[in-house]
């Protein structure tokens, strides 16, 4: 199905969150040349409103939108916030970042800076997609906007708004076309579909092409066997397959580790990490004690799409495997070096895709059982 024109892929825009960030400035400016006024500003608030639980809601009126904010103060390092809104009454310091994740910024700092001259202070995680196990060092209280949802509610008002639309076309396709990209294109239909093409390239025995470091000449390959189409599905499994390694990681350190350690002891999981390449590199390592043989990877490991398939069906390395024949590739796998087994986990992908909660206790229960277990 032909994607068509859109004016984010023309650019490669929307691949940075700088990017992002400029355009919820726009929206955000009252006399932006969207000419919505303070429509967004307002949309803005009435969506943080819904999600201050037990507080008095922000006014809607009189804010001016800075980017790019140094929130420190005196002689401390630099921790700059990317949007801020701030009116009299009010300010609303916003970190935009592509998951729910305040990736190394100080959430007092930025609470402490919005709450500067007796004014409410409010801190914001704008972001793409929602993972609450990201979430720690204080940004588990912070509110999150989804971009889906802030553009969804823009597209459907301006979407009924006929003069808007006629009085400005341009404006208007803009909205659409962000509607597309971040919308439409990051909506969970989509990512089931591709996390459907990635399973059955596993189940076909094609998971190797996801090995190779020259992901253009894979993709070109894979195009002229199975045509065009077939490309963009390789493209955008890659893509997920990645998002997934990114989550998986994120929950195995920030939920599950400190999971294992009030079940072992504090020093049982030492590190988390993601580091192996090719066929390998679906793989989120777990540094832990276990007694048995050495086979050249981590002693604990959650296996996902190319890399539990090439453990459960290729490699020698595995003695212990999931039968083929019941084998589902739409699940993680665990694997455990000292006995060379590799398990099947209830715990889908696309329960990956949508965010482990970090109360979520199925894998440790999971990796309790594997590790108690001696062939």
């Amino acid at each position: 199905m032909d994607a068509g024109f859109n004016v984010f892929d023309v650019m490669h825009h929307g691949l940075h969150e700088k990017q992002i960030s400029n355009v919820f400035r726009w929206l955000l400016e009252e006399e932006g040349s969207h000419n919505l006024g303070d429509l967004f500003v307002r949309l803005f608030i009435d969506e943080l409103n819904t999600l201050l639980v037990d507080q008095e809601p922000l006014l809607h009126g009189g804010y001016w939108v800075r980017q790019e904010v140094n929130t420190a103060v005196g002689a401390d390092a630099e921790d700059i916030a990317d949007l801020v809104l701030e009116s009299k009454e009010a300010v609303v310091v916003v970190e935009n970042y592509f998951t729910s994740d305040g990736h190394g910024h100080d959430h007092s700092r930025y609470q402490q800076y919005s709450r500067r001259d007796s004014r409410r202070g409010v801190v914001v995680l704008l972001c793409r997609d929602e993972n609450r196990s990201l979430q720690t060092l204080g940004w588990e209280n912070a509110p999150v906007l989804t971009y889906a949802k802030l553009i969804g509610r823009l597209r459907e008002l301006t979407g009924r708004d006929l003069v808007y639309q006629r009085k400005n076309p341009e404006a208007y396709s803009f909205v659409e076309q962000m509607y597309r990209k971040f919308v439409e294109e990051r909506g969970r239909m989509v990512d089931e579909d591709v996390l459907g093409f990635v399973v059955a390239m596993c189940e076909t025995g094609e998971a190797r092409r996801y090995q190779q470091k020259q992901v253009e000449v894979a993709a070109e390959q894979f195009a002229s066997d199975l045509a065009e189409q077939a490309r963009r599905r390789f493209d955008e499994g890659r893509l997920l397959l990645q998002q997934i390694k990114s989550r998986l990681k994120g929950f195995g350190a920030q939920a599950l580790r400190p999971q294992l350690n009030a079940t072992f002891g504090n020093d049982f999981v030492r590190k988390v990490s993601a580091t192996y390449a090719g066929i390998y590199q679906w793989t989120v390592n777990f540094d832990i004690d276990d007694v048995g043989e050495d086979i050249g990877e981590a002693r604990l490991q959650l296996k996902f799409g190319p890399s539990a398939w090439f453990a459960n069906e290729s490699d020698p390395a595995w003695r212990q495997r999931v039968d083929p024949a019941v084998a589902d590739y739409s699940r993680l796998f665990l694997t455990r070096a000292a006995n060379r087994e590799v398990r099947q986990s209830i715990v889908t992908l696309q329960e990956v895709v949508d965010g482990l909660d970090k109360t979520d206790t199925r894998l440790h229960d999971e990796i309790v059982q594997l590790l108690a277990y001696r062939p």
